[in-house]
């Protein structure tokens, strides 16, 4: 059985295949674990590079915000 290439299932996961290749890939997933297990692997890359970006987004988001007071001080030290 011949498998798919890492680059096709990128073609396939993107929606980037032609509706008669989408077809072939779809029932060769169901029967080859191999291909199967590499797609839930790129799906896994890609939901880890989404929570970076979002984790990049919110810290920049931190970064802009102004300083706030980190205490305030005591009435007895001065």
């Amino acid at each position: 059985m011949a498998h798919y290439t890492k680059e096709e299932l990128e073609l396939y996961r993107h929606g980037e295949m032609s509706v008669l290749g989408r077809i072939s890939c779809e029932s060769h997933l169901k029967h080859c674990q191999k291909c199967a297990k590499l797609l839930d692997e790129l799906r896994d890359e890609d939901r880890f590079v989404d929570e970076l970006r979002d984790s990049v987004l919110v810290y920049k988001e931190l970064s802009r915000k102004p300083a706030t007071p980190r205490t305030r001080r005591s009435r007895n030290s001065g």
